[in-house]
């Protein structure tokens, strides 16, 4: 049998002892890695918190973003936005894995985040009606665009509530009532579309694409409604019986809108139904400014072949009650809610 030289009995010793010592290094180093990873465990998931606490009311239609806080028991908190289980407890509003809410119908929802058994407090959230707009419908109003019968044309004003597309938008009420003649007089006393002063016409037709409705400002025509904004002032006369419909609906009282063809041009004013002296026409368009008229409220019968003359309702003093002549009415179209 052949003997190894000693030399070469120590060289492999040596690397033998070598191998041992590295194996004996790294799973040292392996166990002390995992030793140390075992005694440090995730924190605790103890509470969420959604953002807004107390949202803004939200439009049927609207988004809104809401977001999770977490708070785990050494104290640290984290974004679990995108981690967490939204829930909403009311169809009136839904709410995606990202936390986005949108308003389905008008009422009030809960909005719930929930994660590895932790529920956040619920947050309120109401959904508010918008108008409708296809149909023109909000609460208890709804909204009429003015056409002439004959031509289906649609009539326009001078931006007094639309001041988009200028057309004459009126507002309905469906528990508007038809009011007794002293009611009617009540009303037109407080009400103070007369006092603006008329200004010359803007004789620019109106000119637009689609359909007359999908101009118009709804957001403005809701806040008018909402009591948040005001309605232009009138200028010419059709922005006169625009406004006083519009203010006589809101308050209640049932109104129609009157279109007049008199021998020296168009005109608009309004009427109403009274249950006690039957239909009385209203001509609320403001007096030429400086000629000392401190009331415009004018009542006037109407008839084909007749002068259109008003008369004074709250005359000032000092003045005839009875205005001039305007014109001879050749035809006359009565509108009581308009089309959508």
């Amino acid at each position: 049998m052949a003997v190894l030289p000693f030399y070469m009995k120590n060289t492999l010793q040596i690397r033998f002892i070598r191998f041992l010592i590295i194996f004996g290094l790294i799973a040292a180093l392996a166990l002390g890695l995992t030793a140390c990873l075992a005694k440090t465990p995730s924190p605790k998931l103890i509470s969420i918190t959604v953002a807004p606490s107390s949202p803004a009311n939200l439009a049927v239609g609207a988004m809104t973003q809401f977001t999770a806080t977490g708070t785990y028991a050494d104290g640290s908190t984290a974004d679990i936005t995108d981690k967490v289980t939204w829930t909403s407890d009311s169809s009136m509003l839904s709410i995606d894995s990202w936390g986005i809410a949108t308003g389905v119908t008008a009422g009030t929802a809960n909005v719930t985040a929930v994660l590895d058994g932790i529920s956040s407090q619920p947050v309120a959230l109401a959904i508010t009606p918008v108008i409708n707009p296809a149909t023109g419908v909000y609460g208890n109003y709804y909204l009429g665009l003015v056409t002439d019968d004959a031509s289906g044309e649609t009539f326009g004003g001078d931006g007094c509530y639309d001041n988009t597309g200028d057309f004459i938008v009126l507002i309905n009420n469906k528990n508007a009532a038809d009011p007794t003649y002293a009611q009617l007089v009540s009303f037109l006393k407080s009400d103070k579309t007369d006092k603006y002063p008329y200004t010359a016409a803007n004789d620019t037709p109106n000119t637009y694409y689609g359909t007359a409705k999908s101009h118009v400002d709804l957001t403005r025509i809701q806040n008018i409604i909402d009591g948040t904004a005001e309605p232009g002032n009138p200028d010419v006369c059709s922005d006169f019986a625009e406004r006083l419909h519009n203010d006589a609906e809101i308050a209640g009282i049932r109104c129609t809108y009157v279109s007049v063809d008199l021998s020296i041009g168009l005109h608009a004013l309004d009427a109403f139904q009274t249950t006690d002296k039957g239909l009385i026409y209203i001509d609320d368009t403001g007096a030429v400014p400086g000629n000392g008229i401190s009331r415009c409220v004018k009542t006037v019968n109407i008839a084909v072949g007749q002068a259109y003359q008003p008369v004074s309702l709250f005359p000032t003093p000092g003045w005839s009650s009875t205005w001039d002549v305007v014109g001879i009415v050749n035809s006359f179209q009565v509108t009581w809610d308009g089309t959508w």
